[in-house]
């Protein structure tokens, strides 16, 4: 019997595991702690559960996906690929941009098999939508991009304390910046590369953690459009979303409701979008196009050379900062 594997027990790893089952039923999946650690009962959606990575590889899954701590996503890919294995990591590909170059080295290797970077938002229709009105010139000349993603981080996740979460823990690579760094990754996939002007980081008094909450940062495209992008934890209503102002109209993207609307300069709208899309749509595409990648088919996602320009997108704001 074929079969896939997760490693890691977190929400985001319970969300694969479920869709697996339902890409790919007839298929065993594997279930891995990203701690090794024993467990007494099998999570949701696992068939079967090995606590070594060693283990995992003499099983010979189809491919894994790699869905531990950001500072285990390097140790993890570089070994299922040079074992031969396909990989889909989640974001971001490492906790530093050593540990990032480390795996593109890894993943650029002849022999070395498929892998991807899991940076969903790039399957919401809307993102695609919003990409090709950007390519046309839709609003002309682009004169300002302000980004925002914001939730608090306590509700994230029901039954574990904030304070324990990798978002919250330097040490397995928590932070606003790498935790949100989805808009940084669609920010340069829309809009070219980014250079980087002012940065700056905070933590606030109300969560207490030693990583940033607070993130605000300016750069600039090629074309010297200014961008604003905002993270962080604290916002108790969550928001999610990207305006673009041009000489010929403006762009608004809620990517939490999947819509779009394009204004030109005469007032007149026009609505992109489903209000019947569901968010796990855009995780099931994601996986099934890393199909894709496997059979050397035409892919869409994230590859891990663009997903090491976020992280040195991060590295060099971290220094600035």
């Amino acid at each position: 019997m074929q079969s896939v594997a997760v490693i890691g027990l977190g929400n985001i790893s319970h969300r694969h595991r479920e869709n697996l089952k339902a890409l790919k039923p007839d298929a065993r999946v594997i279930a891995m702690p990203a701690s090794n650690r024993q467990l007494t009962t099998l999570p949701a959606h696992a068939d079967a559960c090995v606590t070594q990575l060693n283990e995992l590889i003499e099983l010979r899954p189809e491919y894994v996906i790699v869905a531990s701590p950001a500072n285990l996503h390097a140790s993890h890919g570089k070994s299922l690929l040079e074992a031969g294995i396909p990989c889909l990591i989640e974001k971001p590909l490492g906790a530093s941009l050593d540990q990032a170059q480390e795996l593109l080295r890894c993943a650029q290797k002849p022999s070395a098999p498929a892998c991807a970077v899991g940076y969903c938002l790039r399957f919401m229709p809307t993102a695609r939508i919003m990409k090709d009105l950007v390519q046309q010139q839709a609003v002309g000349e682009i004169y300002n991009i302000h980004i925002e993603v914001g939730q608090y981080l306590p509700q994230w996740r029901s039954g574990l304390d904030y304070r324990d979460s990798v978002s919250a823990r330097k040490e397995l690579g928590g932070g606003a910046l790498l935790e949100l760094s989805h808009e940084l990754d669609y920010a340069r996939w829309i809009f070219g590369p980014l250079a980087l002007s002012h940065a700056h980081l905070r933590s606030s008094s109300e969560l207490g953690l030693e990583v940033e909450d607070l993130v605000d940062v300016s750069l600039r495209t090629e074309h010297d459009a200014h961008v604003q992008i905002h993270l962080d934890f604290l916002q108790r209503q969550p928001q999610r979303f990207c305006r673009v102002i041009g000489n010929k109209g403006r762009l608004d993207w809620n990517l939490l409701r999947n819509e779009l609307v394009l204004t030109d300069s005469q007032g007149q709208s026009q609505q992109f979008g489903d209000s019947h899309w569901q968010a796990n749509t855009m995780y099931l595409d994601m996986l099934d196009n890393f199909h894709n990648q496997i059979a050397q088919r035409p892919y869409q996602g994230a590859s891990v050379a663009q997903a090491l320009e976020v992280v040195n997108l991060i590295d060099v704001i971290k220094q600035s900062a």
